[in-house]
């Protein structure tokens, strides 16, 4: 690759990026010339925060490299060696309905998973994909990394229909490797995981130390844990596994799987923040935001703040960094990546895409074979896929019956009816966005 990197950061008024930025100037063996910042209109404002607090820890590190932001996304994708994505559409107040709408019907409202992550696929996937049209037409070996969420639905989609070279990342698998790796006080390096699944419906069924499966030592802790406060994510309330879930499926399940498999406890959850005044996870995302770009704005602050970890984020630009370095230095390593399947879980569709290990070096990400899905998983995994697949399709070609069984196949959606209604008034509470179903 030519000397100078270039990274273009779609939905660079983010409140994530300082933390993207700060990865960036504290590796030296990348030589990066610029990195643009790129947001729509409406988030000039932010995007001018956090470019002005970014420059600052630019400053203060000794690295060197020219920060910018526009508003022109051709200009942005111009030359970019690298795209990270990382936009929401609509921002936070789309997200609030995302989550307010199903909690209305009895169903689970978050924003990757159940009918809310359904609702901010339809959203984003045209606008994933235009940002893909443009990237094809001014920078077609760019590779474009994509945290954009629902993540694995978005990569998917981008895999699917368009020739850009899409690699999805998540935070939820460094998470488990770091958490790990403090209860065992051991160094999080020496950490490897045998995880296979989807994005936010994974499952880790083997935790290597230093070579050594140590996964019995890792369950019984565990089971120890329940009842305790602990948790893996700053962005979702969490409960301790029950043992006797530990016993049945003896893996680590990803932190979402709470939302299936605990859906009663975290409905209730939900209902009882939501009749307490506190909203949902949004209306605190938004609070958190307010005061992050409160300390962004202040000239004496150059040092990502501590309240960044409360935003959700943690470890976001470890896994970036690592990825980006792979790719451009061609410095082989395995990460757990969001991937176009081919035979690394037998029983999925090779053109699906799956959160799994994968070979990563200066060609891409090559998937390792793991096989098949074991029984206890197997359905769920299936049929969440069938729904991922379904609202895709529904999401570019306009169909609202598709839209309807993307939903109906939701397993967070409790019954046909309540898709129906749900359906409508997704449709109808973003029709700015969602121009192409016939309302």
């Amino acid at each position: 690759m030519k000397s100078g990197i270039k990274i273009a950061v779609v939905g660079g008024g983010s409140s994530y990026t300082p933390e993207l930025i700060s990865g960036l100037v504290g590796v030296n063996d990348l030589a990066i010339e610029r990195v643009t910042l790129v947001d729509v209109p409406e988030g000039t404002k932010k995007m001018e925060s956090v470019r002005s607090f970014c420059q600052r820890l630019i400053d203060h590190s000794a690295r060197e490299f020219h920060l910018e932001a526009t508003l022109d996304l051709r200009q942005a994708l111009s030359g970019a060696d690298f795209v990270l994505s990382q936009f929401r559409v609509g921002g936070m107040e789309a997200r609030a309905r995302d989550e307010r709408i199903p909690l209305q019907y009895g169903a689970i409202g978050q924003e990757t998973v159940g009918a809310g992550g359904f609702a901010n696929a339809l959203r984003t996937i045209p606008v994933a994909l235009d940002i893909a049209r443009e990237l094809e037409r001014v920078s077609p070996r760019a590779r474009l990394i994509n945290f954009t969420n629902p993540s694995g639905i978005i990569t998917e989609a981008l895999l699917r229909f368009s020739s850009v070279d899409a690699i999805g990342l998540c935070n939820v698998p460094i998470t488990i490797e770091r958490t790990i790796a403090q209860a065992l006080h051991v160094p999080w390096d020496t950490v490897r995981l045998d995880i296979f699944g989807l994005n936010h419906l994974s499952f880790v069924r083997h935790v290597y130390v230093h070579g050594q499966d140590i996964m019995p030592e890792v369950l019984e802790y565990l089971k120890g844990e329940y009842g305790k406060e602990q948790s893996f994510m700053a962005n979702i309330p969490e409960e301790n596994w029950q043992p006797y879930m530990l016993e049945a499926f003896p893996m680590i399940p990803n932190p979402y799987l709470q939302y299936y498999w605990n859906s009663d406890i975290m409905r209730k959850k939900q209902v009882t923040e939501w009749e307490q005044g506190r909203g949902t996870r949004a209306t605190q995302v938004m609070k958190i935001e307010q005061d992050l770009f409160k300390l962004y704005d202040d000239p004496s602050q150059h040092q990502v703040p501590d309240l960044l970890m409360r935003r959700g984020g943690a470890y976001y630009s470890t896994v970036a960094v690592m990825l980006i370095e792979s790719l451009a230095l061609n410095r082989t390593r395995e990460m757990v990546v969001n991937v176009r399947n081919g035979w690394a879980l037998a029983e999925l569709p090779p053109n699906s895409v799956v959160e799994v290990p994968a070979v990563i070096d200066g060609r891409g990400a090559r998937p390792l074979t793991l096989g098949a899905l074991p029984q206890e998983v197997k359905g769920l995994i299936q049929q969440v896929k069938a729904y991922e697949e379904l609202t895709i399709e529904a999401a570019i070609e306009g169909d609202r019956n598709k839209a309807l069984a993307a939903l109906v196949t939701n397993p967070l959606v409790p019954s046909g009816d309540v898709a129906y209604r749900i359906l409508n008034d997704i449709l109808q509470e973003n029709r700015e966005y969602l121009g192409r179903f016939a309302l």
